[in-house]
């Protein structure tokens, strides 16, 4: 496909956390997680109007649902 719509990107902890973000042309983003049984649903996020936007929610659903820090702070 040579003009994407939305990009998806799905994140999976064997047998634990999930994350899913798909981020579309629009500049929006759904986000879903699962990080534990009482810890699901979607995740609100901004409007996305840079690269550098969506990196930041990346980082910040990635610190959510598994608890990860990154090494370049």
């Amino acid at each position: 496909m040579s003009d994407p719509d939305s990009i998806g990107i799905h994140v999976r902890r064997a047998r634990e956390a999930e994350l899913e973000v798909v981020l579309y042309r629009g500049g929006w983003a759904d986000v879903d997680h699962i990080a534990t049984i009482n810890d699901a649903g979607a995740i609100p996020a901004p409007p996305i109007r840079s690269a550098q936007a969506f990196g930041a929610l990346l980082d910040s659903c990635v610190t959510r649902v598994f608890g990860l820090h990154s090494a370049i702070e």
